[in-house]
């Protein structure tokens, strides 16, 4: 028996449940071949690759690696969802930004740079944050922006009914030894190990992150006296108080450095 049957233009054709007619599938081109609708969910078991624009108003679900390279909406309150792979949405020409969109609102848009997010709705975020060293940071901590992306910082200004805490850096410094600070720390709490000697404590630049305040204290492990030395020391090329370094030898002893954007100040220095 031949095959018999009949389907709508534009409409991808299906076998009929007995095998034997053409019929139509849930699945029609778009105007002039661009595309594809389908009307029904659709689950792709290996990799998809998209060149036209896809439409849906069901579900989409991949389970390889997708590729888009032009419009995807699924309507009626359905979800784009993969289930091992990464799903890549490539634009065909710089101004193809990819848009999120919630009971037809925009809440959320990755710019044409491909590096920029712009959130046009509210924004609530029930897990963590990270920073642009994939840490999620401490309690009390909050982010602030550095020349190449956010970081985590103590809060150190107080707000009305809060309590402010400075969470320390701890190092413990030794005869002869160095090291190069470079924590979002706000204050480094030093100890000192072993003989006497001097230690070179070296700080971040000035001009890398300006108006930073940062604090040094010695703890009760710095011994009495004046023989053990901390030379807090500027980059090179940069000062402070004028000079190349600030030096703290005494337990409990403190320091307070800020940065114009240009050099180090001491704005506060504690001695016994």
């Amino acid at each position: 028996m031949g095959i018999t049957g009949s389907g709508t233009l534009n409409t991808i054709a299906m076998f009929t449940p007995n095998g034997q007619a053409i019929g139509n599938s849930v699945i029609t081109q778009a105007a002039l071949g661009a595309g594809i609708n389908v009307n029904t969910n659709l689950t792709v078991s290996d990799d998809l690759n998209v060149t036209g624009s896809i439409e849906t108003n069901s579900s989409l679900t991949v389970q390889g690696t997708s590729t888009f390279n032009n419009d995807v909406t699924l309507s009626n309150g359905n979800a784009l969802r993969w289930t091992s792979d990464d799903v890549r949405i490539e634009g065909t020409t710089a101004g193809d930004n990819i848009k999120f969109y919630v009971a037809n609102t925009e809440i959320l848009q990755l710019a044409q740079s491909g590096t920029l997010a712009t959130v046009t709705g509210n924004l609530r975020v029930t897990g963590a944050y990270y920073d642009s060293s994939n840490s999620p940071g401490t309690t009390g901590q909050v982010l602030t922006s550095t020349v190449s992306g956010v970081a985590w910082d103590d809060a150190t200004d107080v707000v009305s009914g809060a309590v402010a805490k400075l969470i320390p850096f701890q190092i413990t410094a030794s005869a002869g030894g160095s090291s190069t600070y470079s924590a979002s720390n706000n204050i480094v709490e030093i100890g000192w190990t072993g003989g006497n000697g001097t230690y070179i404590l070296n700080i971040p630049s000035a001009t890398a992150i300006p108006y930073r305040n940062i604090r040094f204290v010695t703890n009760s492990t710095f011994p009495n006296g004046a023989s053990d030395k901390v030379q807090i020391t500027a980059q090179s090329g940069e000062t402070i108080d004028g000079a190349a370094f600030f030096e703290i030898s005494k337990v409990y002893e403190g320091v307070s450095l800020w940065s114009n954007g240009t050099e180090w100040i001491v704005i506060q220095a504690k001695a016994h």
